[in-house]
């Protein structure tokens, strides 16, 4: 049991960025101790060649006071006791002859220093070296400097307490890094899993989604983040399909009920043929209701493809420069023989052109059926007015009728497949028109909006954005 939970996690996400977070925590750390530790050596060796020069300029300042006399009486007091082992000093000649050091007993192995060390003049700056002594565990620094006419006084110091303190502070270091990379693999683990909750609730609920439950959503939190937008999104995506699943079943129901008549229709003509032996003129006529309803049913099912086609984003807008005046007055030449029928007057105010980026033939059918409606509703003498306003920001199209009007409490369903009002059912139609129009209008990226009242008449407006993201 314990090893199949250790080659699931194995592959999981959450151990990857737990390595990944405990490697690159144990690097950073490291980097930045080895940066203090290196920072630490050079503050320590610096501040010991600045107390070696510093007394370079003291003994020069007691060998102008005292002459040579004074110089090695201080360097007896400086190398007293336990001293003489930690520091010596030796004063030289230009030609190289040593004449004044103090006790060297511990000191065995220190040559002669280089010519060009004893050489140095008196307005010149101190020379500072690392010597190596095979006799002595810790290194020696040493300085030179001239502190008189001649004189070069040589000073050296062990660097015995600087490389403890270092060496001291080198194993805390190692320490301290080897607890931060033991803390890092928990740390890790802890941000990795924080990180992946928004993950995890994502595929939870997605898991549940697919068991069925369409209504749960993730619960995003407001800060902002990523995992909030990821979240957001996610939410807003499982709207859209649900609210498609919804559009489907309710397209299907409603389908399958305004499909059952023409079948039912076409199946009784059938058995009527069947059962008689009329003539010609009965199977012609029988023909031509067949045709009739199958085109109806054609209408149909092409319009319902048309409008999920549209509303998925589906749709393959051709998109050219098309003058939405040219448009409108074609739609009431070709309505102008029913308007005459009914004796409605169509009036238009529109400017001599506007010109809009669109797919023709879906602007045409969405201008069509808005007209067609109006047209339809209104009874005889009234009137049909179209107006068209070109702005910067949009173009707004539209169409005002004097017709029955829509109720209050049917204006909200309209626009959905297949809906039609209680007293629009006696005329000729599917319910399909307002929503393909509607539908059509959406994947220019605008949008419609209607205006009604019983008795009053209705009032339909297009509006499409100059600058649109089409769908």
């Amino acid at each position: 049991m314990f090893l199949k939970i250790l080659r699931d996690l194995r592959h999981t996400l959450a151990l990857r960025l737990t390595i990944w977070y405990g490697t690159i925590f144990a690097v950073s750390s490291l980097l930045a101790f080895s940066l203090v530790y290196a920072l630490m050596v050079a503050i320590v060796q610096e501040r010991s060649d600045e107390d070696l020069a510093e007394d370079i300029d003291e003994f020069a300042a007691l060998f102008r006071e005292g002459g040579v006399e004074r110089v090695k009486a201080e360097m007896a007091l400086e190398t007293q006791g336990e001293e003489a082992s930690a520091v010596f000093l030796r004063l030289w000649t230009a030609d190289g002859r040593e004449f004044a050091a103090t006790d060297m007993t511990s000191w065995s192995g220190v040559g002669v220093p280089r010519a060009e060390l004893l050489s140095l003049s008196e307005d010149g700056d101190p020379v500072l070296e690392t010597l190596t002594l095979p006799e002595r565990e810790h290194r020696v620094r040493a300085v030179y400097g001239a502190i008189g006419p001649g004189v070069v006084l040589e000073i050296a110091e062990s660097l015995e307490d600087d490389e403890e303190f270092l060496e001291a502070l080198l194993k805390g270091f190692v320490v301290v890094l080897a607890v931060v990379i033991l803390l890092g693999a928990p740390i890790g683990w802890f941000m990795a899993r924080r990180a992946l909750r928004g993950v995890e609730d994502v595929t939870r609920t997605a898991t549940e989604i697919a068991d069925g439950a369409l209504d749960q959503r993730v619960s995003a939190g407001s800060g902002g983040n990523e995992l909030d937008r990821l979240a957001q999104a996610f939410n807003t995506m499982l709207d859209r399909i649900q609210a498609l699943i919804l559009g489907m079943r309710e397209m299907t129901d409603n389908l399958a009920h305004d499909l059952r008549s023409p079948v039912a229709r076409i199946r009784a003509s059938a058995e009527m043929a069947l059962a008689g032996a009329g003539g010609e003129a009965e199977w012609e006529t029988l023909a031509s209701d067949t045709t009739e309803e199958c085109d109806r049913l054609l209408e149909m099912i092409n319009t319902t493809l048309d409008i999920a086609e549209a509303e998925s984003g589906a749709a393959n807008l051709k998109i050219t420069d098309v003058d939405l005046v040219d448009v409108i007055n074609d739609a009431c030449d070709l309505f102008q023989t029913i308007a005459e029928d009914k004796d409605i007057k169509v009036v238009t105010d529109m400017p001599e052109h506007c010109r809009f980026q669109g797919d023709l033939q879906r602007l045409q059918r969405v201008t069509a059926n808005l007209l067609d409606n109006a047209l339809k509703y209104t009874p005889a003498g009234g009137q049909v007015s179209i107006a068209l306003a070109n702005t910067e920001q949009q173009i707004k199209l539209s169409i005002v009728d004097t017709g029955a009007g829509i109720s209050t409490e049917e204006l909200p369903r309209i626009f959905q497949r297949f809906y039609r009002c209680d007293w629009s059912r006696s005329e000729y139609g599917n319910g399909l028109g307002l929503s393909l129009a509607l539908a059509f209008v959406r994947a220019h990226g605008g949008d419609i909006t209607v205006r009604s009242a019983p008795g009053e008449g209705s009032a339909f407006t297009v509006l499409l954005p100059r600058s649109r993201k089409l769908r």
